[in-house]
Parts: C-alpha cells; sequence; structure tokens
C-alpha cells in the first residue's frame, strides 16, 4: 500500500494505491482518492465504507527506440517551449478538465475544488510545450522527466476542442516524443481515464499499449 497526503489550498487530499481495501487511517485528509484492482467484491466493501466508484484508469506507454512512426512527420502545427503565460495555461486547463477524476475529487464535480488541485499541478512544472493558431494559446503539454527511468511521463495536457480538428492534439504528443526520443529517453508515459476513448485513440496511433487498470473512488472526509 502506497499513500501520499498532497495539500491544495484548502483541500487536504490522501492518495492511496492499495491492493484491496481496508480501513486506512485517513485522519488529517479533507479528501480521499484510492486507487484499486477491478474487483466487484471491491466495488461493494468499498461503497459499504463510505466510497464512491468515480473512474477506471489505465497506465499508458509509447515506446521511443524502435517506433511504428516517424514522431517529427506527425507534426502539423510546431509547438514551442513556454515559461510563461501560466494564466492562459490554467484557464484552458480549468476549460478542459470538467470532469477528470485528477483533479474532481467530490462525489459531485467540484470545479471551485478542481481549480485549486489544477493550480498545484501546473506549479510542479517549470516549462510546457504550447501550440499557438494566431498568436492564441490552443494547446499545452508537460512533461516530467524521470532519467534514472529513461522515461518521461505526460504530466498534463490540453488543447482547445475548437481546435482539435487542426492537428494540435497530435501535433503537441508528436513534439513531446519526438523531444524524448532526442534525450535518449526510452518512453514516453501517461495515465488516462478508459472512458476518455479520443485520448485513447491518441496514444493508440502512435502506438501506445494500455495496461494496470484501476479502479478510483473518492470520499469527502469527516475531520
Amino acid at each position: 500500500m502506497k499513500s501520499i497526503l498532497q495539500q491544495y489550498g484548502t483541500v487536504s487530499l490522501l492518495n492511496i494505491e492499495a491492493d484491496r481495501p481496508e480501513e486506512w487511517d485517513t485522519s488529517g485528509a479533507t479528501h480521499v482518492r484510492v486507487s484499486l484492482p477491478p474487483d466487484a467484491g471491491s466495488m461493494l466493501q468499498m461503497q459499504e465504507m463510505g466510497y464512491q466508484f468515480v473512474d477506471r484508469m489505465l497506465d499508458v506507454t509509447v515506446g521511443l527506440r524502435n517506433p511504428r512512426m516517424d514522431f517529427g512527420k506527425a507534426v502539423r502545427i510546431r509547438p514551442e517551449p513556454e515559461r510563461a503565460r501560466r494564466d492562459e495555461i490554467r484557464q484552458l486547463a480549468v476549460n478542459s478538465f470538467v470532469r477528470d477524476r485528477r483533479f474532481h475529487v467530490e462525489a459531485e464535480y467540484n470545479n471551485e475544488l478542481a481549480a485549486a488541485i489544477l493550480d498545484g499541478w501546473i506549479a510542479e512544472i517549470p516549462e510546457f510545450y504550447v501550440c499557438n493558431y494566431k498568436g492564441k494559446l490552443i494547446g499545452f503539454l508537460a512533461l516530467k522527466e524521470n532519467p534514472k527511468e529513461g522515461s518521461a511521463a505526460i504530466h498534463l495536457a490540453a488543447v482547445d476542442e475548437r481546435y482539435r480538428a487542426s492537428g494540435a492534439a497530435v501535433s503537441i504528443y508528436a513534439a513531446a516524443m519526438q523531444a524524448g526520443q532526442e534525450k535518449g529517453l526510452q518512453k514516453i508515459t501517461g495515465y488516462i481515464s478508459s472512458g476518455n476513448p479520443a485520448v485513447m485513440n491518441l496514444y493508440a496511433y502512435f502506438g501506445g499499449s494500455f495496461s494496470n487498470p484501476r479502479d478510483i473512488y473518492v470520499k469527502k472526509n469527516c475531520l
């Protein structure tokens, strides 16, 4: 079992990753999010403990050593590194993640809490890849590198839905994978909802493989 308590403004979020339901010590947390292997018995037990099932997540891996495609040729809109424009990135993220359970930690969607958690995620990243169209920011992607494992994780990514048909989504992911190749990384990883077929199809386009399904449960804690 792994657990980590993270502070986002007034939100104290306890993230638990376990193999089966237990009576965990959740003291000090305003909200709890639990990740478990899919199991009908576990789901029933979690419901009895006051948790609500909200999503099924998957790991995804794109190999960079012998890819099935030339990532550079998939870049139609050339993303650029960006350290500023945090307000624009934040607003696009808030608009894009209205149902994303990485940020919505209550059974009912709470945009104010989600925005606070997003602020924490954005603050962790010094630089983003961004796509612009006529001076307007239409997409961004942030990587968290793990040189010891020869990999990088897609920490956060979003594209304005009005511009997805323009190739911005493909471009920004392809550019990140091309950058990973140039740095000698072996793989790019992600963590996605099984209820998001658009992103699953995007990873599949790049040859991504899916594994390790995990059921996500949330509960608002009574302190």
